[in-house]
């Protein structure tokens, strides 16, 4: 499936990702680390995580922007069971759009895309966690209508 969209400088493809997408959402979950919490991963590691998604659906799906045959922008739904809600929430994770193909509302067609796929599904919520720091997105998560009252913990395992 498919829906396209009209950009300045031609055709915007939202599609599900697909096992030809590895490399480039490896790339974008790379520089995303990177450039949003100056992390580097193991790209080897990235690589298959990104592999067990395309080859696992139970562990999440991506969906990705085209502009051209070239992919700019994705994310990533994974899922959380909900006991109090009987259903899933759907988490958006890795999200990120090529530097040079930002504020073309990319994240936003993905974003309405996504809750509209979670509505249809019976999801609970979309629900998603941004770095503490990273003040621009959070600004874009408003903006989306989106609010918490939650604060994410974590400890290594």
């Amino acid at each position: 499936w498919l829906r396209a969209y009209m950009a300045q400088d031609g055709m915007v493809k939202l599609r599900q990702g697909r096992k030809g997408d590895v490399e480039v959402i490896a790339d974008f979950n790379y520089a995303m680390a990177e450039e949003t919490e100056n992390v580097k991963l193991d790209r080897s590691v990235v690589l298959k995580g990104v592999e067990a998604v395309m080859t696992d659906a139970a562990k999440g799906r991506y969906y990705v922007m085209e502009e051209g045959d070239r992919v700019v922008s994705c994310l990533l739904i994974t899922y959380e069971w909900s006991d109090w809600r009987n259903s899933n929430y759907w988490w958006i994770q890795s999200v990120y759009t090529h530097p040079s193909f930002r504020r073309r509302g990319h994240f936003t067609s993905l974003f309405r895309h996504v809750v509209a796929e979670g509505k249809a599904a019976g999801a609970a919520a979309v629900r998603l966690y941004a770095d503490k720091d990273n003040l621009r997105a959070q600004e874009v998560y408003r903006r989306l209508g989106m609010s918490s009252h939650y604060l994410v913990f974590e400890t290594q395992c």
